[in-house]
């Protein structure tokens, strides 16, 4: 009677380790990057200017996207798509720092060698965010798209640079 009793508790602590350890493992695999899901590789160049870019893939911290007035119509209606990006500390000090310089010039930006978006630099930009107005008037089933693909790229390319760093 003894053994079994005995038994049934360490069937008990072992399905209980088994589980945190479950946990313990999916929680920290939900944690690494997965490069089958870095689809896009965002960058920004300056027009005109070297082909360096001046802020890369992994200044993304994050993206949202939105409306604005099309400024090509008179059409109040019609609305075309635009992306904001957050950049890390780092990138945003850069970012500050070239649109200081780079007055009525236009960063690009580009994936996969595609200009997607444009910014006309009109002041400073100092809060690390930079909106770029989406290139050919996407439809909202595209850009919307577009979007879904580059939250998931930007998540896991900072999970990328989070492992490299260590």
């Amino acid at each position: 009677m003894h053994l079994k009793s005995t038994m049934k508790n360490l069937n008990l602590i072992l399905s209980i380790l088994f589980l945190f350890s479950s946990l313990y493992f999916f929680s920290c695999r939900s944690n690494r990057s997965d490069p089958e899901k870095i689809t896009m590789r965002p960058r920004v160049f300056i027009e005109n200017s070297a082909p360096v870019p001046i802020i890369d893939e992994y200044d993304f911290t994050n993206v949202q996207i939105g409306t604005i007035d099309n400024i090509f119509t008179e059409d109040p209606d019609d609305r075309t798509y635009a992306l904001w990006f957050s950049l890390d500390r780092r990138s945003a000090i850069t970012l500050q720092k070239e649109t200081i310089r780079r007055r009525g010039q236009t960063l690009q930006l580009i994936i996969a060698g595609q200009l997607v978006g444009f910014h006309v630099v009109q002041e400073a930009i100092t809060n690390g965010v930079v909106a770029f107005v989406l290139a050919n008037n996407l439809p909202e089933e595209n850009a919307m798209m577009l979007y879904r693909e580059l939250t998931q790229s930007i998540t896991h390319l900072q999970l990328e640079l989070k492992e490299q760093q260590g």
